[in-house]
């Protein structure tokens, strides 16, 4: 069941870690240079959203099977501080830098991508630290 679980978890996280590519690095003019970044979250935002959701729901049965393991793990408090902080960012900050291309919207980009990135490595640190 373990393994089940953590496979819909993993494959949540690359969802949702390929939406978020493909949206910032559109921002920053990398690739999907004929579409507005903005028009691209759009449509992406169901993705994106399941699998938040999908993250979340996998994610607190991963916790409730290795409750102690995680609850004392460094790697495990960073994952999910930086993921708390990426989730209330996309939400506020990057939604609003989507509206108007900007250098502030590059700038919101870049942090994105970067705890996004972090959320993925501290989760994975789990299991070697």
């Amino acid at each position: 069941g373990f393994a089940a679980v953590e496979m819909v978890h993993l494959l949540a996280l690359a969802a949702l870690g390929g939406t978020v590519l493909v949206v910032d690095l559109g921002i920053l003019g990398i690739g999907l240079k004929r579409q507005a970044p903005s028009r691209v979250a759009r449509e992406l935002s169901p993705i994106f959203l399941g699998s938040l959701i999908a993250m979340v729901l996998s994610g607190t049965l991963l916790v409730a099977a290795e409750a102690m393991k995680c609850y004392y793990h460094p790697a495990f408090r960073l994952k999910m501080g930086l993921f708390a902080l990426a989730v209330l960012f996309n939400f506020t900050i990057h939604r609003n830098a989507l509206r108007t291309p900007s250098t502030w919207s590059k700038m919101a980009a870049v942090t994105s991508l970067a705890l996004w990135l972090g959320v993925g490595l501290a989760g994975r640190a789990i299991g070697f630290l």
